[in-house]
């Protein structure tokens, strides 16, 4: 069964897409430059809108570089955006480190539903069980 996606946009050599319910899938590959950073944040602002909130699906397979940059503008964007969980899939060592150190200052101050915790994953089954706790643990905290 192929995917819907709700929105979808080509940001240079990446590419990043509202999958509804929540999932906002991103692949990041090759060295990732300032334009297509701030085409895909453009984008992950504009989901923002038609969701109350979702969770990142990011495939750094073939990722090689995120510079120093490029980082500090997406995580600026991070910010503002309505996170509740980012699982990075199928990443090498090194894109694991960047993934960290790009949300690690983005998730400073969040905590409780507004938390966005980080997850490593190998499949997308792993993934997609994550996503079903973690909704959970949103739907649970924001009634408290």
């Amino acid at each position: 069964m192929a995917t819907e996606f709700f929105k979808r946009h080509q940001c240079g050599q990446q590419w990043t897409a509202l999958e509804m319910p929540d999932i906002v899938r991103l692949t990041l590959q090759g060295k990732v430059t300032l334009e297509e950073c701030r085409m895909l944040n453009e984008a992950h602002l504009e989901y923002g809108k038609d969701v109350p909130y979702f969770f990142y699906l990011i495939d750094l397979t073939t990722l090689e570089d995120l510079p120093p940059a490029v980082r500090k503008e997406a995580s600026e964007t991070v910010k503002l955006l309505p996170l509740r969980g980012t699982v990075v899939k199928n990443a090498p060592l090194r894109a694991k480190v960047l993934a960290r150190l790009l949300l690690t200052a983005a998730n400073l101050f969040r905590r409780g539903p507004e938390a966005n915790p980080l997850v490593f994953v190998d499949t997308e089954e792993e993934a997609h069980a994550w996503y079903a706790k973690r909704r959970q643990q949103v739907s649970g905290e924001a009634a408290a």
